[in-house]
């Protein structure tokens, strides 16, 4: 008696899923509450009590507001009846500040490996991170990409801020 047996599978997965630890090298995950609601692999500024409170960039959000980005598994979460997921306002989250992870990207980011990180400050993608080549309003951070996207999402590693104190000494001592 044969059987027959699938051999060919329209599905694929992607690479990583965003909010996703790239992998378990040196990393540093802060505890923050979010201020609003929020997803995973997006990135998210200094909310009302600093060093408590993160929430969703605004256009008047700066590179050094950056806290991070939303870790996946840093809180339970399930889809809604739409298909979406939202981390819901003063839910306890993981904020990844320094480290290799899985992030949300925009429409017209273009990353590419060591090409910096921007984060988008306004519009319907603020949160989801691009590449210096898109015109949305965007800021810098201390972060740069590990590869291309791969179904909306980028690896990127992201490097501990250097405060502006700090760098006034180094070039003083220069």
């Amino acid at each position: 008696m044969s059987m027959a047996v699938q051999t060919s599978y329209n599905f694929g997965f992607s690479k990583g899923v965003a909010g996703g630890l790239y992998d378990l090298s040196d990393h540093e995950v802060a505890t923050r509450q979010a201020e609003g609601s929020t997803a995973f692999g997006v990135g998210v500024v200094t909310g009302t009590n600093k060093g408590v409170d993160v929430t969703v960039p605004t256009s008047e959000s700066t590179s050094a507001d950056f806290e991070g980005v939303i870790v996946h598994n840093s809180v339970m979460a399930e889809m809604d009846m739409d298909n979406r997921l939202e981390i819901e306002d003063k839910r306890t989250v993981g904020c990844l500040q320094r480290g290799k992870i899985w992030v949300k990207t925009g429409s017209k980011a273009v990353p590419t490996y060591k090409g910096k990180v921007f984060l988008i400050t306004d519009g319907d993608e603020v949160g989801l991170f691009t590449s210096s080549d898109d015109t949305a309003t965007k800021i810098e951070l201390n972060a740069c990409f590990l590869g291309v996207i791969d179904d909306g999402i980028a690896n990127a590693v992201f490097y501990p801020a250097i405060p502006a104190s700090a760098v006034s000494a180094l070039v003083d001592k220069g």
